[in-house]
């Protein structure tokens, strides 16, 4: 802390030194020579500075591993307990789905898998405490959740893990739910994907007090339990890469819990040899009882539902009827529960469907307006807002399909600009850029003493300027500045070697060599000015009059700059880029802070914050463009001002343009702002999209992992692709989703 109120201090000294050698008598000549010793000297002791600066601690300390290990684990909880409440799973109580042991064909040698004389795993979902004990038992806490779509799989994942973490022992490893679609896509080793998984869905594991490799620590030590959901969702190669994978990069000591389709785990394990997964028990669930979904049904209704519910009841318990075999499986069961028996609805409708499949799709396209019916009203589990209901189904087919089209389950709210062409969002945020940039710069030229029109012609050049350009740079899809970069930030794929105890604690040595930068430009950069003015002069005079200081002459005649006015062109020139050294670190460390936060809506609403700072002090630095370029052409200013006035200028007007390239390229907010605008107005998706996104999480058509959503269960996502026309071209980039 010393060193920094010193070095503060330092800093403090050098400004006012130059600033009392300004005001001298001998102006500015006297301050440029100020600030080329006090350059120099910067220049050599930041050199010396960094040779002689200690190493970095290259990992976490045990104890740092450890409390990054109990902050997982409490986040975990707090994340999954909500969402257990969201989906329902203890009112009245857990559907009492059973489990037994899959078939041996499917599983490894029960010697590999258990201690004990014989291999014993059973249990039931609403007494999963029995189920913990068992997959404690095993030599390795390996388990493969097995069933078909619907039957229980995820809701059984979630139950297991939270019960793992209640129940959690210190130095046990935590469980934390991944989605396994897009891993053997991305080529990496599953630990390096695990560690990745971590930090995009919990980055405060990310924070400096817990070292720079407390992720990977938890991944290589065992202190990290995946819960692997998915695995049927990847193609037959991907899955067997998968399978193959777990069993050669993990060690004696890791354990997992995966879900897969039994038709697809059957598939990947015996047609396609990619080997059974060793040392793990494989489960399935027993068929559902017609008993136990009535007396399920029944123990939600009250006592004396009326109305079609005691016929209903009679009939699931009848094995000659439609219904006997129609609702059967946990996904059937929740779809009754939302759409007749929370909102009270009579279920006459149901009697009158002529088979299992009606049943099905019925209870299917049902869950939507079901779900949404309900008036706004608080509460952690209500819609705040009113949705049009025969509107909303149209917006989640569109969802639905964008998801199904793109082989994933994650709705993340940074991609939905592919809804929308590229060029189409990099003209929205050109035109942004430049009507925001023509107001301040014109603004900026009225309060210097231009007339209107004037003052309007000025915005509208620099505005121009500033929208063309960031629309032409932004529409490449290829380069190396591109829209797909904000995404990247919030994957955190650019972060792996980011460390921002680093960045905080450079930023005073940043802004120090930033300015010791500044001194060097202004006194070489002046002195190169100055040399060409003469040198222009000695040739005939035509390069002199162009860096002519006096104002009025023409750019063919005039006396060239002197050393004064050469120096306070250069300082002025790149005394923008000295702020925005700063700014640039203090903005990529707010943007990692708001990039971290855990919630989908709280990760848009940070980004929004951001976005509007930084179009404040955009349209400020714009203003005072178009303030000194007044100064520069209108007033009787001479000499230095007058050379430093340009000088500012050109500097601003540079720094703006790569200054909101930048922002735009790193900041996901403004073209997912953008890309909401144009959806809106071709009445595809509303304009309060985030807002959209979080009353259907909060009714349960959605679910929350990480700062994504993802449809409450895969079958309701399929369901709603399946009514979607396919779209005409193979990639959506275009405008995909456009109305049929």
């Amino acid at each position: 802390m010393l060193r920094k109120l010193l070095a503060g201090a330092a800093i403090a000294v050098i400004v006012a030194s130059i600033v009392l050698a300004w005001l001298s008598p001998d102006g500015l000549e006297a301050a440029s020579w100020v600030a080329a010793v006090i350059g120099a000297a910067a220049v050599v002791a930041a050199i010396v500075g960094w040779a002689r600066r200690p190493p970095a601690l290259d990992v976490s300390t045990p104890e740092q591993v450890e409390a990054a290990q109990q902050l997982l684990a409490d986040r975990v909880l707090r994340q999954w307990e909500e969402e257990a409440k969201v989906r329902g799973l203890f009112t009245p109580h857990p559907l009492a789905v059973r489990w037994r042991l899959g078939e041996p064909g499917l599983m490894d040698h029960a010697r590999h898998i258990t201690a004990g004389e014989r291999l014993h795993f059973a249990g039931a979902a609403d007494q999963v405490g029995e189920m913990v004990s068992a997959l404690r038992g095993l030599r390795r806490p390996r388990l493969v959740v097995l069933g078909e779509a619907g039957t229980g799989k995820t809701t059984l994942a979630l139950l297991l893990l939270r019960r793992l973490l209640l129940d959690r022992e210190p130095g046990e490893p935590v469980p934390v739910l991944l989605t396994l679609s897009g891993w053997e896509r991305s080529g990496e080793q599953f630990p390096s994907w695990l560690a990745r998984g971590l930090a995009r869905n919990y980055p405060e594991l990310r924070a400096e007090e817990f070292g720079p490799t407390a992720v990977k620590d938890l991944v290589e030590g065992g202190r990290v339990l995946p819960v692997l959901d998915g695995l049927d969702e990847l193609l037959v190669h991907e899955r067997n890469s998968v399978v193959r994978a777990l069993n050669t990069t993990l060690t004696d000591r890791d354990g997992f819990v995966l879900t897969c389709r039994t038709a697809e785990f059957r598939e990947t394990v015996k047609e396609h040899g990619a080997h059974v997964l060793s040392a793990a028990a494989v489960i399935e669930p027993e068929q559902l009882g017609a008993g136990e979904v009535a007396g399920y049904l029944a123990s939600c209704l009250p006592p004396d539902p009326g109305g079609s519910w005691p016929e209903l009841l009679r009939r699931l318990n009848d094995p000659g009827d439609v219904l006997h075999g129609s609702i059967d499986t946990a996904l059937t069961v929740w779809l009754v529960r939302i759409g007749y028996v929370d909102p009270g609805a009579d279920p006459a409708r149901l009697l009158e469907l002529p088979d299992a499949e009606a049943v099905r799709l019925h209870l299917l396209d049902h869950a939507v307006p079901a779900l949404i019916a309900t008036d706004p009203a608080p509460g952690p589990f209500r819609s705040r807002r009113a949705w049009p209901a025969e509107r909303v189904r149209g917006w989640l087919t569109l969802l639905a399909g964008f998801l199904t089209f793109w082989e994933s389950r994650d709705l993340a709210w940074w991609e939905l600009r592919d809804l929308v062409s590229r060029r189409r969002v990099a003209a929205g945020l050109g035109l942004a850029s430049g009507l925001l940039a023509a107001v301040a710069a014109g603004g900026g030229w009225w309060a210097g003493g231009g007339g209107p029109g004037s003052s309007a012609a000025v915005g509208a050049g620099l505005g121009l300027l500033v929208g063309t350009a960031s629309g032409v740079i932004l529409s490449r899809e290829g380069a190396s500045i591109s829209l797909d970069d904000a995404g990247d930030i919030l994957e955190f794929e650019d972060f792996d070697e980011f460390e921002v105890g680093r960045l905080r604690s450079g930023l005073l040595v940043g802004a120090a060599r930033a300015f010791a930068a500044w001194a060097a430009l202004s006194v070489l950069g002046g002195g190169g000015l100055w040399a060409s003015g003469l040198l222009g002069e000695s040739l005939g005079g035509a390069l002199g009059g162009f860096l002519s200081g006096a104002p009025g002459e023409s750019l063919g005649g005039g006396a060239p700059l002197s050393l004064a006015d050469a120096v306070a062109f250069a300082s002025a020139f790149s005394l923008p880029m000295l702020v925005a050294v700063p700014l640039a670190m203090a903005f990529l460390l707010w943007l990692y802070r708001v990039s971290v936060l855990l919630h989908p809506v709280a990760s848009y609403r940070g980004q929004g914050v951001l976005t509007l700072a930084l179009a404040g002090l955009f349209a400020a630095a714009c203003a005072i463009a178009g303030w000194l370029g007044a100064l520069f052409f209108l007033s009787g200013l001479g000499g230095a001002p007058h050379a430093a006035a340009g000088g500012a200028v050109g500097g601003i007007v540079v720094t703006v343009l790569a200054a909101a390239v930048f922002a735009f390229a790193n900041v996901a907010w403004p073209a997912f702002t953008v890309a909401c605008v144009l959806l809106a107005l071709s009445r595809r998706l509303p304009l309060r999209l985030m807002a959209f996104l979080d009353d259907m999480h909060r009714v349960g058509m959605l679910r929350q992992t990480g700062r994504r959503y993802q449809f409450r269960h895969a079958a309701l996502q399929d369901r709603l692709a399946d009514l979607r026309p396919a779209p005409a071209r193979a990639r959506p980039e275009p405008e995909w989703g456009a109305a049929p």
